[in-house]
């Protein structure tokens, strides 16, 4: 990331996903102050629509944000 915040200073927002789940509205209001992006509640519902997902990660948009993937990367050793 170090790299990018050289190229790009001023354009990078680092979040941890940690962070993200503790304090989710919190985290999101940053993220799209960041983006210039208006707040709506519906924010933390993200889950709640009837859009279509065309992303490999349609599955984990039609879902609340889950804790079971905090500090996964401890528990997977080599």
């Amino acid at each position: 990331m170090q790299h990018w915040h050289a190229v790009l200073p001023g354009h990078i927002l680092d979040i941890q996903y940690e962070d993200v789940v503790a304090s989710r509205q919190e985290k999101a209001r940053e993220i799209l102050e960041f983006c210039g992006i208006e707040w709506h509640d519906a924010c933390l519902n993200f889950y709640q629509t009837d859009r279509t997902v065309k992303t490999a990660s349609a599955a984990q948009v039609r879902q609340p944000i889950y804790t079971t993937s905090v500090q996964r990367w401890q528990r997977s050793v080599l």
